[in-house]
């Protein structure tokens, strides 16, 4: 296995597609991420981050952040 975090991630979003079984293959991702964080105040912080790789040009990653949105928007959503 690799050291390089990228190729990690990879693989298990690979392996998500996998488990699936429809034969999927990863071509290019974007990940977000909400993140929270306690300080020893008890005050939380929240936070959002993106991650895609490297090589990977901003001209996709805009695009897959702009179809998820897209795809969100479409949703067929019920708020409880």
């Amino acid at each position: 296995m690799t050291d390089n975090p990228f190729d990690r991630l990879r693989a298990t979003l690979q392996y998500l597609l996998d488990c699936e079984g429809d034969g999927w293959q990863l071509a290019h991702y974007t990940v977000l991420l909400g993140l929270q964080k306690m300080d020893s105040n008890n005050v939380v912080t929240n936070t959002t981050w993106m991650i895609s790789p490297l090589e990977q040009p901003d001209y996709v990653t805009d695009g897959l952040v702009r179809a998820a949105e897209d795809m969100r928007a479409n949703a067929d959503i019920e708020d409880d």
